[in-house]
């Protein structure tokens, strides 16, 4: 929806956290009115808010709502009311992109890979804004840049508003299943991202994901990564062509699965014409997000690995089959997206890492599963 458009409508602002805010800011740069619906907790003291239940009574009175991405879009007030639905990405792609947009999604993975591409193009010489959950709110973006680099969560694809140049989807397993009410609605939400982008990119080797893309989209439209061709993973490196020219030791970067990561990130950049020589360089140089399979250092011979927001298990146990286990002391915790945890318990206390510290919003959660394990195995529980 165009900026003129807005200045004539009745709007409400649903949600008042991160992007909530930098929709606000952004609304008010452009002289455009709004009332914020939020809990008490976050009410705005420089914007007029509501700060009763939300309901469809209250959303119809209003023409035009900007949801905040934590909204489930299956809401039922939401379902029944009469207003237009948008968002703050849809608002940016309508009224501020002028340069190439890469977005990158995927269960698993999309922090790290949309951060190391924006790593690989910044140390090729490209100007590159990371923004996302990972970066700056979109809305508030330049397009001063030759590149925006941008994580997609599923509940920005939904609306199907996103139009990238190149859109990547590294992989899909089952999660926000609570957002999306089920796993159909949830791999459909997130290929919505596919729908506008000129160059889609995907991961040949994920069946769940090769088989959704090969049932809605043009083959001809489609480019993979992970399909065994130019670049090619065995044992725990990459080969260009038959000669090897990356190693899970040469990186910062933890698990196997990250050369999946890596393959996809390869693929882009030679789509962009990145030189071979110079992303290798950058993806050694690259060091992994805090909290995020995130190594702290050594006291001795023992390490620490901080997985303390993790969401999704099967990464963490991939992960740490990398390392020595004996003298590995793991922090985990993370948020619950409706994961079944107890096999990732079961597997962490066969394979006996040192000590597991249990932090986090899932601690709550994971703790008494350890408790209640037959595999003896050191952990605390961290306080809040």
């Amino acid at each position: 929806m165009k900026l003129s458009e807005l200045k004539q409508k009745k709007i409400a602002l649903w949600g008042f956290a991160v992007e909530g805010k930098a929709t606000a800011q952004y609304l008010d740069k452009h002289g455009i009115a709004f009332t914020v619906l939020c809990p008490e907790s976050e009410k705005p003291a420089e914007f007029p808010c509501i700060c009763d239940s939300v309901d469809t009574a209250l959303l119809n009175r209003f023409e035009v709502i900007i949801k905040s991405p934590g909204i489930s879009a299956y809401d039922e007030c939401l379902k029944s009311s009469n207003a237009i639905f948008t968002s703050a990405t849809a608002i940016w792609f309508a009224n501020e992109k002028q340069t190439k947009v890469i977005a990158v999604t995927g269960t698993k993975g999309k922090s790290t890979t949309s951060s190391l591409v924006a790593h690989v193009l910044k140390n090729s010489g490209k100007t590159v804004n990371l923004v996302g959950n990972i970066g700056k709110p979109l809305i508030l973006s330049s397009s001063d840049y030759d590149y925006i680099v941008m994580e997609v969560s599923s509940f920005q694809a939904f609306d199907g508003n996103i139009q990238a140049d190149y859109a990547i989807v590294l992989n899909l397993f089952a999660e926000h299943l609570d957002w999306h009410h089920g796993k159909e609605n949830y791999f459909s939400d997130k290929l919505k991202l596919l729908q506008n982008a000129t160059i889609k990119i995907i991961n040949k080797k994920n069946k769940t994901l090769l088989n959704l893309v090969q049932q809605n989209f043009s083959n001809q439209d489609v480019l993979y990564f992970n399909d065994d061709k130019t670049y090619k993973i065995m044992a725990d490196c990459i080969y260009f062509n038959a000669k090897k020219i990356l190693c899970l030791s040469e990186i910062q970067l933890l698990g196997k699965h990250n050369l999946e990561n890596i393959l996809a990130v390869l693929k882009i950049c030679d789509v962009l014409n990145i030189a071979l020589n110079s992303t290798l360089k950058a993806i050694k140089s690259f060091n992994p997000l805090p909290h995020r399979l995130q190594k702290l250092g050594k006291i001795g011979k023992h390490f620490a690995i901080n997985d303390s927001i993790a969401t999704t298990p099967m990464a963490t146990i991939a992960a740490l089959k990398t390392v020595d286990l004996a003298i590995t002391t793991l922090i985990i915790g993370g948020y619950d997206r409706g994961h079944d945890w107890c096999d990732f318990v079961r597997q962490l206390c066969e394979i006996k890492p040192f000590l597991i510290i249990i932090a986090g919003a899932n601690s709550k959660k994971l703790t008494p599963l350890f408790a209640k394990s037959t595999q003896a195995v050191a952990y605390l529980q961290a306080d809040d």
